[in-house]
């Protein structure tokens, strides 16, 4: 199947205007031969944006085989609400997913433990920690200073994702003292040991919570 065909009205996507400013859009329809699409900013704001006829973005797609990124070309623009119809290249490069997001503050529960012996990958006793912000590859969590961990530490973290348990083991690559408020610490860790069916389900939450709060409006759409 030609990855074209992941885009499908209603279909939301991420367009990067430039290359430090993303802004989230609906497909509202696609063309037969899937090389044009119309597409509206799902955001209040901003009203408009500076994009003319024939400049180059990328479309950023998360589909259940992955993320895919589309080059594009700007054939028509409408400001206040933005509304794009853009033409697709017909090839498509594909995006490791656990690189493309992570979001600051998720609606994620996250529990710890260090390990020092092969039981503690088994046991209960867990500490609770907010989680500061995660991705596919990692987290960081606010954790209290005196429970700093060294580098190099192998964690067990249990995360609570949209009312699903994942259980996974990571390695400390940084702790960060008094960060991000003193008396706290950022606790920095990469999975090591993650089922891929779990990485995708915190990507999958994370692409989620973060349309959730760019705030969706409905609007009619056009067809080409």
């Amino acid at each position: 199947m030609r990855t074209t065909r992941i885009l499908k009205p209603g279909v939301l996507v991420t367009i990067e205007v430039k290359p430090d400013e993303k802004l989230h859009f609906i497909i509202g329809s696609v063309s037969d031969d899937y090389r044009i699409l119309t597409c509206e900013l799902i955001t209040e704001e901003p009203r408009s944006i500076d994009l003319n006829k024939g400049d180059k973005v990328i479309l950023v797609c998360l589909s259940e085989d992955g993320v895919f990124r589309f080059l594009a070309q700007v054939q028509e623009i409408k400001q206040d609400p933005v509304n794009l119809t853009l033409a697709l290249s017909r090839e498509a490069s594909h995006l490791q997913r656990r690189k493309f997001f992570r979001l600051s503050e998720p609606l994620v529960r996250a529990r710890y433990r260090q390990i020092t012996d092969p039981v503690d990958i088994y046991n209960d006793e867990l500490k609770e920690a907010a989680v500061k912000n995660l991705s596919g590859n990692g987290t960081a969590l606010v954790i209290p200073v005196e429970d700093e961990l060294a580098v190099g530490t192998p964690v067990r973290v249990e995360m609570d994702v949209a009312g699903q348990n994942i259980n996974l083991i990571g390695e400390v690559i940084r702790c960060t003292s008094n960060e991000p408020i003193n008396g706290m610490s950022l606790l920095c860790i990469q999975f090591s040991l993650i089922e891929e069916r779990d990485r995708d389900r915190i990507i999958g939450h994370l692409f989620k919570e973060q349309i959730k709060r760019a705030g969706r409006r409905s609007r009619p759409y056009r067809s080409i």
